[in-house]
Formats: C-alpha cells, structure tokens, sequence
C-alpha cells in the first residue's frame, strides 16, 4: 500500500544505522541519569545527521517529509525512546513557527537552528501548551469549564506580558526558545488562546520543578513560570485568540509521531523478547520451540506490522488528520504496552530485572498512552466525527 521512496528508504536505513551505533549502547545510561539530564554528545551527534532541522519547511533546507520522520522515529525509538521524544517535541515547536505563516519570524529563527546544528551546537526548541489545570481537554474542549487557563497575556505597547505557570514541558529546562500558548482573555478562558515564541534566557523565565517520570527519561518533563515576560509582536505566532487552529493542527503532527515512537518501542521489546526465546532452554528445548511463546511472538509481531502501516497512512495523509493521527497514536501505544508486557512474561524472572531492558521497554511504552493527548482524549477527536447528532465539538465535524 505505501511504497517508499528512494528517499524514504535511504532516510530509513541511514536512521538505523545511525541509532545503532549511536543509542544501542546509550539506552540504559540515559535511563539511569538523573532527572533533567541531556546527553549533548548524542544531540552534536545529530546535528551530523541533520536530526534538528529535519523537519524545518523544504524551502528552508528541511529534510524529512512526515512520513521520513515517522521512519526515523521508530528507527531511534527502537532503542531509545526518551532522546527519540525530545528530538520530536523539539521538531514540533519548529513545526508551529512553520504554522503559523510568520514569514518574518521563520526567517529570523530557522536559519538561527540550521546555523547552530552547522557548528554542531545544538539549538532546541520546546512547546508548552499543557498546564496543571488544562491539558488534553484544550484540544477538544467538551465541558470544559472557562476561566482557567493560568498562563495569562496582557497587551502592553508594541507587545504582550506574560505570566502563569505551564505544566509537563518537554525539554523545557535546555531548549533556547518557547512555543508558548496564553489567554489574552480577562477571564483566562479558553476563547483567547494565542501563540507566542520567547528565548528561555528572557528575564522572568524560571524552571520551578525537573520531574522524575516512569519512561522516557532521556526526555526532561519540567514545570516552569513566567513572571511579567514581555514578548514583542513579531513574536506572536497567531492574531488574539487564534490559536485553536494551530494547536488543532499541532495534535495531529503530535500524534503521528507519537505513534511511530511506540511502534519503534513495541519493535525493540519484540526483537529482544525473540532473541531471548531463541537461546532460553526450558523443559529441556529452547522457549521458541514451545508452541505458547510462539503464539506470543506471532501476535506481537502481526500487531506491530498492523500499527506501523496505519501510521504510515497518518503520515502520508496530506493535509494531516487529526482523526486518522489519533486512531495511529491510540493503536500503537495500546499495541506497544501489549509487546512490553508480553517481552517482559517471555522474559520470565530475568525480564522484569533492568539488565534486562524489556521493563525499560514496558515503561517507555506505558507513557505513550498518555503523551501526545491521552488516549482517552485521542478517542473523543476520533469519536467525534463518527457521532456529530451527539453535539461534540471537536475539530473535523461539522
């Protein structure tokens, strides 16, 4: 149904060599690390790579169509998916300058990123939408109650002033510039969402907290604040009160890459599951002569085959599709916590130990259920369309 191109498919194999040699050895270190830890060796690593301006618009030398980047994605998560969810949420915050259709501000920072990943100084972005009182419900906003938004922007002269705190930011305690969303509304409701960018060194930018998370810990989660932070005009992404769109737009890139992560994730719990019943002697034959495990790694290989193609349509799918995107993300996470926990049982007493790896694969694989939109909400975007007599307002419906 999809066949690559000769683009595509050199992206893929470079890719897998690439993280191979780069992450196979990396994976456990990383895991270990303590909170808000980066490796920039790996990140200058990319930049020979062009892994930080993949995803920039073609005009601006980007490399990677959606669907190159969700193959690169499973091929780095395979092995590593925390540093795999901060390379993308970095593409992501890129990808809302790109949106946005601010010419004057995609010619000042993009060059800035390519210029940076040039001098192998790696130059990352972070978007900070969620907070502790609105997350996944600001994208499909049923029942959401007004006035709650605590990331706040007040008009000033030539500007904006921000203040307010933003909740699970990923990379947010090394990324040099913020994709940030506020209300301009005096009652913090959700009908002034508006899009802003800043430098982290702004005065007024504090990190107030680096968390220690169950997966992806190559990954920074952090909390930060913003106390009276002035951003000019030229900084902002959408006119007042016109992000909805944008951030719309932002779930279904989300998504698709989240899918492709968890499709990487299942991929490497599989293969070491394998490798393990292959040399694994029990009741006096190898486990892959038992008739059960076989029947485990079939599954598990048929649900990895099934996730990964309807990620490929997600991403081959122009315009994207918030819908299409939601199904692919909800599927494959799902489907990577089942192979976990499956590579984990084949794996016995030994696959719960971190030696292992398969619990590291289980715990990556459990947090793909909840970034990107749980997949709770990711069911309502798909649902949504399906039911519109039951007056769910979420974007794709009419």
């Amino acid at each position: 149904m999809f066949e690559w191109t000769e683009e595509q498919q050199a992206i893929s194999s470079s890719m897998r060599r690439f993280a191979q040699h780069e992450l196979r050895w990396r994976a456990r270190q990383l895991d270990a690390s303590p909170p808000g830890t980066v490796d920039w060796a790996f990140l200058r690593k990319s930049c020979d790579v062009g892994l930080l301006s993949a995803q920039l618009p073609p005009h601006y030398d980007g490399t990677m169509d959606r669907l190159s980047a969700a193959l690169a994605a499973e091929e780095l998560a395979r092995w590593e998916a925390g540093i795999t969810t901060l390379l993308a949420s970095h593409s992501l915050a890129l990808t809302s300058v790109a949106l946005s259709g601010n010419i004057t501000l995609m010619e000042r920072v993009f060059p800035e990123v390519l210029a940076a990943e040039a001098r192998h100084e790696p130059l990352l972005w972070a978007l900070a939408l969620t907070e502790r009182r609105a997350g996944s419900d600001l994208l499909h906003p049923v029942g959401v109650p007004d006035g709650r938004m605590m990331m706040t922007a007040t008009r000033r002269e030539a500007g904006y002033v921000l203040s307010g705190r933003k909740a699970y930011c990923a990379g947010g305690n090394v990324a040099t510039w913020l994709s940030v969303f506020a209300t301009v509304s005096q009652d913090r409701s959700l009908e002034g969402l508006t899009g802003f960018v800043l430098p982290t060194n702004t005065p007024g930018f504090h990190v107030s907290e680096i968390l220690q998370t169950l997966g992806l810990r190559a990954c920074p989660l952090v909390e930060f604040y913003l106390d009276n932070v002035y951003v000019p005009n030229e900084h902002c992404l959408t006119p007042e009160g016109g992000a909805t769109a944008l951030v719309h737009a932002l779930s279904a890139y989300e998504r698709c890459q989240a899918a492709a992560i968890a499709v990487g994730i299942a991929r490497g719990a599989f293969e070491l599951a394998r490798q393990h019943a292959l040399i694994r002697v029990q009741g006096g034959s190898p486990l892959v002569q038992h008739q059960m495990v076989q029947a485990m790694l079939a599954d598990m290989a048929t649900h990895i085959e099934a996730a990964r193609l309807l990620t490929h349509k997600a991403a081959a799918t122009e315009p994207p599709d918030v819908v299409l995107s939601s199904m692919a993300k909800v599927f494959a996470s799902d489907m990577a916590v089942k192979v976990a926990t499956d590579a984990v049982q084949i794996m016995g007493a030994y696959g719960t130990t971190s030696k292992a790896g398969a619990e590291k694969y289980f715990r990556d694989a459990k947090m793909m259920q909840i970034v990107a939109g749980t997949n709770e909400i990711c069911r309502l975007a798909m649902t949504a369309p399906l039911l519109p007599y039951a007056g769910l307002g979420v974007m794709g419906s009419d």
